[in-house]
């Protein structure tokens, strides 16, 4: 009996078994939106389980379900659909738009908003976009992104961050830097700190209604950033790998490379230079040549035994027939080689209607194109949040990142590699040579020596005692960082209406940088070689309470909060430098016994605390108002230490009037308006209101003034008024266009004090600046068919810059005239804060090929020359003040302090700057190309002008292929004077010669993708299979090569650039 019951339970067992595999089945189909187009990366997921897939490009998927198994279809800006599964194995989904839930992603200050009740403006960046690019940290892939939003890469080298600026130029001599906010934390380390591939969105807020809830540090602009979490619809694993090149592949200025072409030049200079002493000029150039004040004979590469056997005294070029005895190595072709990027990055995430979790690890191997260059950073992050009770919601996100810098090369001076790649002349080698012009061994660090100029036996006059190429093999500079950020999280729940909301956040980081430099070669040789060492520490804490009040009744609907936040900063610095290294490469303090120097530390910190308030109010989803107040209290203030901020706005969906409802052509219309007061106190130092000191040791301890404090320093502060319109034109056009006028009081300016009050300068607030732009937005939806869509997206900002009111002149108590401090800028009411101040370039006399400039003088009896008794006008602003009636003409001079600095007509400030990207999918592929771009303005191209002279002697520096255009002879007419071993000076002094317009066009991005169909992923475990190749900064069109504005706020050229540097991708992620 048992045996038999035993077989009828183990056939019925089979039995259930086999029905149960007979009804799971795969499920497919195709999901589509209102209109008919596929809709890619559709979340499928079986409900009560996390098995679930997505759909692919053309809007299909697949997914082994039972009958009467719930599929929940989600996909963001889509309501969602819950579809009981059938008979049918085909199951084809339409999933109508959604506006609140496309609205639900816009982050703000202290919350979120809707597209439609937002009366502001901001501009959310979502992770596609971010992680297309390949780039370090957030602040570099916002290039392009945002209008209104300038990305400055101001560095090529490897783990640098940009700057950036939100709506132009927030103050003179203040802060113009935003504020960052990382998932609701006021965010004051390092932007590398975060991955972006933990990046799910970063929002822009760029007006009053949407920075003033900031209060003090909402002046110019806020960026918010928020960090990935878990999800209840599916438990996932996501692993990204990219690998690439970085190489350099934007151009250099082209200068002279040819050993017989530079030779000559400097021949040119000594024979000018002898001509115009009034001696034989063959003779003097001959006898001059190759000496230690220009080419030591060690450097004579040719075979001839002198000048006069070398150069044409007719051509001033090398004779025909002359031969090198060895060719000199140029120093480019040493300091720059294309290197690898490889990137790696796994992230994990789900959990339940409970719990959601995210986890991530990710490594970034980034090597520079400059040789002994990289940035290698390892960061994890963990993202837990938990309902603990129906009323009870608790959260914790933390992130850790470890960073390793080498920075070598990149010394200011002559030594700084990237430079000298340029400006060392190329009839100076690399490598040294011995009196038979042979390499000479190295017995320490084996291979060749490196020509150091007087200290290996040959003096040169181009960066003497130095060479970049060893000192970067050599020597070390980097630097090791440990970060942490992170926040916790309590909410309570009092009821449907009213939540209390608290939160502790904390950013920490400690960074070990040294410098070494080696004992053997080069400037520490004396020392027996040296070390500096420094050690920084720094910790920020926030602390946020908020109670929160929402409540809808009929049309209306209503959000309250109040709340107090409070902000800590310290940061600490100790460092010590020692010489005489025992055992070379070991860069330990220990390792060196000579100190070079009594060591050094401090700590320094400020605090903020802050009472806020915000009213929105929404009646029946046509009118929107919002009202924000804030209190805020800075520790680097004392008699003004409390600032209140504020704002107001308010927005009209016209488009959800019964006149417009339905509407084809305006599908979504909202007009909006704003004003608000924000405030900035980070242009002042920690301690700028109080007298400081410094101490040393004199016989005991003394005591002696640093700077001098003013006690009625106060915060900057910006008062903005927005009008602004979003639209979009049926399914063709979206678009969004603001307009405002920003005005900041109280600016930062220091005030030269009279000897009598004991003190030469004073930090006060004084004057006014305006600010006014107009920002576009629009996106053309040129195709969307089912295999193929294409869009089109414009940006771009007009911007207009000026002083409104001069701070007051101490010796008059009137407002300053000009102030031409900031050369080769001048500010004065009416003029931009980068208006150009300068002397006018004149050309270059034909007839002795001498520089010459504009002098303007007060043409008394209007002859148009300046007679004895008229005036010489030094600075024109300020004289037409005092003579208003002056009759005002010019004539040419070749005196350079004669002529005459004014207003020339040029600023640093472009009409109208953006980008524009065209993007799209071409069934399983998708594509994406970035161009930023400037139109109008003017910069100086300085280290141009230094290629374009001999201003530090006849052989001081390399020159520009441009140089071929100078002046030879009398009657040449040009632009580029005489070559004269600086006997003629000034040609390179302040003035418009080189102003050079900064107008360009740059290939920022492209990119190229594939995904695999999901038919190939059944059975695999895998969800999605994207391939892709990308390429950044590929391209840049300027002025001329070399010369690339993007690269600093005024767009001039700097020296010590570390050029952008271009990246080629290929990548692939896989989630499972």
């Amino acid at each position: 009996m048992k045996t038999k019951f035993s077989g009828i339970l183990t056939l019925l067992l089979a039995f259930v078994v086999q029905l149960t595999f007979a009804q799971e089945k795969t499920i497919s189909g195709t999901i589509t939106d209102d209109s008919g187009l596929p809709l890619p990366g559709v979340s499928v997921v079986i409900n009560g389980t996390t098995k679930g897939t997505q759909s692919d490009f053309d809007g299909k998927y697949s997914i082994m379900a039972n009958t009467g198994d719930v599929l929940l279809f989600r996909y963001l800006g889509m309501k969602p659909q819950d579809v009981t599964v059938g008979a049918s194995n085909t199951m084809d989904i339409v999933l109508l738009t959604d506006i609140a839930a496309l609205d639900e992603v816009l982050v703000v200050g202290y919350g979120t908003a809707t597209k439609q009740s937002f009366a502001g403006t901001a501009k959310t960046v979502g992770s596609e976009l971010l992680e297309i690019k390949n780039v370090s940290n957030v602040s570099q892939a916002l290039a392009g992104e945002v209008a209104g939003v300038t990305v400055i890469n101001t560095s090529g080298q490897p783990g640098t961050t940009s700057t950036i600026r939100i709506r132009g130029y927030g103050s003179v001599n203040g802060n113009r830097n935003p504020l960052y906010v990382v998932d609701g934390v006021p965010f004051s380390g390092s932007i590398n700190s975060i991955n972006p591939s933990d990046i799910k969105s970063t929002t822009v807020l760029k007006d009053a209604t949407a920075t003033a809830i900031y209060g003090a540090r909402g002046s110019n602009g806020v960026i918010l950033i928020t960090t990935k979490g878990g999800t209840a619809t599916e438990d996932y694993i996501e692993i990204d790998v990219k690998s690439g090149i970085n190489a350099q592949i934007i151009p250099r200025y082209d200068v002279v490379t040819s050993p017989e072409e530079y030779i000559g030049y400097v021949w040119e200079g000594l024979y000018n230079r002898g001509a115009i002493d009034g001696v034989n000029p063959v003779d003097y150039a001959n006898n001059t040549l190759f000496t230690d004040a220009y080419v030591n004979p060690g450097y004579n590469m040719w075979n001839v035994a002198d000048a006069n056997a070398l150069i044409d005294p007719v051509t001033h070029k090398v004779r025909d027939g002359v031969t090198r005895r060895y060719t000199p190595e140029l120093y480019k072709d040493y300091a720059f080689d294309s290197a690898f990027r490889n990137e790696g990055n796994l992230r994990m995430g789900g959990g339940d209607e409970k719990t959601k979790y995210y986890a991530s690890f990710g490594f970034l191997n980034d090597d520079g194109y400059v040789i002994r260059t990289s940035y290698d950073r390892y960061t994890t992050r963990l993202n837990v949040n938990s309902n603990v009770k129906e009323w009870l919601n608790v959260g914790a996100n933390i992130g850790y990142a470890y960073s390793a810098s080498a920075n070598n090369g990149q010394t200011n001076g002559s030594e700084n590699l990237t430079e000298f790649s340029d400006k060392m002349a190329p009839i100076f080698p690399v490598f040294l040579r011995d009196a038979n012009y042979n390499l000479v061994p190295d017995p320490i660090f084996g291979g060749y020596q490196y020509d150091y100029g007087a200290v290996s036996g040959k003096p040169r006059p181009n960066a003497n005692n130095l060479n970049p190429i060893a000192s970067t093999l050599f020597d070390d500079v980097g630097s090791k960082r440990h970060e942490l950020n992170g926040n916790f999280s309590m909410n309570i729940k009092f009821n449907d209406n009213l939540t209390l909301e608290g939160r502790y956040g904390m950013q920490y980081s400690n960074d070990r940088y040294k410098s070494y430099t080696n004992p053997f070669y080069g400037t520490a040789v004396g020392d027996g070689g040296n070390l500096y060492a420094q050690d920084s520490e720094r910790l920020s804490q926030n602390f946020l309470q908020l109670l929160r009040y929402k409540k809808q009744f009929g049309d209306h609907s209503l959000e309250v909060l109040a709340a107090h936040e409070s902000t800590e900063y310290t940061y600490s610095e100790d460092s010590q430098f020692k010489g005489l290294v025992i055992v070379d490469g070991l860069l330990e303090l220990d390792n060196f016994v000579n100190p070079l120097g009594p060591p050094s530390g401090y700590s320094e910190g400020f605090s903020i605390e802050s009472f806020f308030g915000q009213v929105n109010y929404d009646f029946s989803d046509k009118y929107y108002l919002t009202g924000s107040v804030r209190r805020d209290g800075s520790s680097r203030f004392i008699n003004e230490k409390w600032g209140t901020f504020y704002s107001v706005g308010g927005a009209w969906v016209m488009s959800n009037e019964s006149f417009l409802k339905g509407s084809n052509l305006f599908t979504f219309l909202k007009l909006k308006a704003s004003y608000g007061v924000t405030g900035d106190q980070a242009g002042v130092g920690y301690y700028s209101g109080y007298d400081t000191y410094n101490s040393s040791f004199l016989n005991g301890i003394s005591i002696s003034p640093r700077s001098n404090g003013n006690p009625d320093l106060t915060w900057e502060e910006s008062k903005m008024f927005q009008t602004g319109v979003e639209f979009s034109l049926g399914k063709y056009i979206d678009g969004a266009v603001d307009y405002y006028i920003k005005k900041t009081d109280n600016l930062i300016f220091d005030r030269r004090v009279g000897p009598s009050q004991g003190i030469a300068v004073v930090t006060v607030n004084d004057g006014q600046l305006e600010n006014k732009g107009l920002e576009f937005d629009l996106t053309g939806h040129l195709f969307n068919t089912p295999n193929f869509k294409l869009d089109l997206t414009v940006n771009g900002e007009i911007i207009n810059n000026q002083i409104t009111t001069m701070p007051l002149e101490p010796s008059t108590g009137l407002p300053r005239i000009v102030d031409t401090s900031v050369s080769p800028y001048g500010y004065s009411k009416g003029s931009s804060i980068y208006d150009f101040y300068t002397r006018e370039w004149a050309g270059v006399d034909p007839s002795d090929g001498a520089p010459m400039w504009y002098q303007y003088f007060n043409d008394l009896n209007g002859n148009g020359i300046l007679d004895s008794g008229e005036d010489s006008i030094l600075s024109m602003t300020n004289y037409l003040d005092e003579n208003p009636d002056a009759n005002v003409a010019k004539q040419v001079t070749k005196t350079y302090a004669s002529a005459t600095n004014k207003y020339v007509g040029y600023s640093a400030i472009p009409d109208v700057r953006g980008a524009f990207r065209l993007a799209g999918q071409l069934g399983a592929f998708n594509f994406s190309t970035q161009f930023t771009y400037s139109i109008g303005g003017w910069a100086l191209d300085n280290q141009y002008g230094e290629l374009m002279s001999d201003r530090f002697g006849a052989a001081g520096n390399n020159f520009h292929k441009d140089i071929a255009n100078r002046w030879v002879q009398p009657g040449d007419i040009t632009n580029v004077p005489i070559l004269s071993d600086n006997k003629i000076v000034n040609a390179t002094s302040g003035s418009t010669r080189f102003l050079t317009k900064t107008d360009y066009l740059a290939l920022n991005n492209v990119m190229i993708g594939y995904t695999l169909p999901s038919k190939f992923l059944d059975n695999t475990g895998l969800s999605l299979v994207n391939i892709w190749a990308s390429g950044d900064n590929l391209f840049v069109k300027t002025a001329r090569a070399g010369f690339n504005p993007q690269t600093s706020e005024t767009g001039s050229s700097g020296r010590a650039l570390y050029a952008p540097l271009t990246t080629f991708t290929l990548g692939v992620r896989v989630k499972f």
